[in-house]
């Protein structure tokens, strides 16, 4: 042989051999540790699973090893108070693995002008930096939320904190969190940061009454399943959640085949900045089938 040939036979020896490392890398279960409230856990308030449940089965339904989520979440906290209390978990990982990913979402109201936007950018970046030095490739994920739901105390009265309505509390959640994403990559130096957007999921379908599971605060199960839907599509990069197998999943949460199709259509669009028209119609056509099934507006 050569020493060109040789010089092939090598460079494609190790080229396979990344490829295979890459490979067995990409199978591995994620390390993913949750930070949140009840916005995250949901069975206090109209659900019957946690996001990081859903977002798991959904996971294991599109082919993936079952992540090993870690849920720190606690009913009505903020980051800051986790940051405060409860950053034991961060040392709890499996003998030599690392963090993948940690998911942060804040007060549902931390981000807005009733809020404490500097506290919330602030405590994103320190959950963040705490996760970074234990784990120093952990990807923020930072967990947009959704604004209340029409005829919210928010909106009513002489004096409503959001004239504008959800769209207003969105837009301002939807900022908020963009703001924390910049102030983390600003402070790390890298583009790093991912924005899931769950809200703009919730927006997209206009805030619908049964998204909501006590009203017009937190999300039913069909909420939650949106909610995981748009975690699991930017975790795992994949804009396209409409061709998984969701069966198991939709009867887990008691919700139909007609539930699935409206929710991937409103995940896949919120996953992609600027949907084309296809995205568009086939979200049209998914919320009008949805919409004559549910009886609603």
């Amino acid at each position: 042989m050569n020493g060109r040939r040789a010089s092939v036979v090598v460079c494609a020896a190790m080229g396979l051999l990344a490829w295979g490392a890459a490979q067995g890398r990409a199978q591995d279960p994620k390390d993913i540790v949750w930070f949140g409230n009840s916005f995250t856990l949901a069975t206090c308030c109209g659900s019957t699973d946690t996001v990081p449940n859903v977002f798991r089965d959904i996971a294991v339904a599109a082919g993936h090893p079952m992540p090993r989520n870690r849920n720190a979440s606690v009913n009505g906290q903020t980051l800051q108070w986790h940051l405060d209390n409860n950053t034991n978990i961060l040392t709890r990982l499996p003998a030599g693995e690392e963090w993948e990913h940690i998911v942060l979402q804040d007060y549902s109201t931390g981000p807005t002008h009733i809020g404490d936007l500097p506290r919330h950018l602030s405590s994103t970046l320190a959950l963040y930096q705490e996760a970074a030095a234990i784990s120093p490739d952990v990807v923020p994920v930072l967990y947009e939320t959704w604004a209340r739901g029409y005829g919210h105390s928010f909106y009513t009265g002489a004096s409503p904190d959001f004239p504008g309505g959800p769209t207003q509390m969105q837009q301002e959640l939807r900022d908020g969190y963009q703001m924390a994403a910049d102030n983390i990559d600003a402070t790390a130096g890298a583009e790093l940061t991912l924005i899931a957007p769950a809200g703009d999921a919730w927006e997209l379908a206009d805030f619908p009454a049964n998204f909501y599971g006590d009203g017009n605060y937190h999300a039913s199960n069909r909420g939650t399943l949106l909610n995981a839907l748009v975690l699991y599509g930017t975790i795992y990069g994949d804009n396209t959640t409409s061709d998984i197998d969701l069966s198991g999943v939709l009867t887990k949460l008691n919700l139909t085949p007609a539930d699935g199709q409206q929710l991937t259509a409103l995940a896949d669009a919120a996953l992609v900045p600027e949907p084309g028209a296809g995205v568009l119609a086939a979200i049209g056509v998914a919320m009008f089938v949805w919409r004559g099934l549910a009886g609603i507006r």
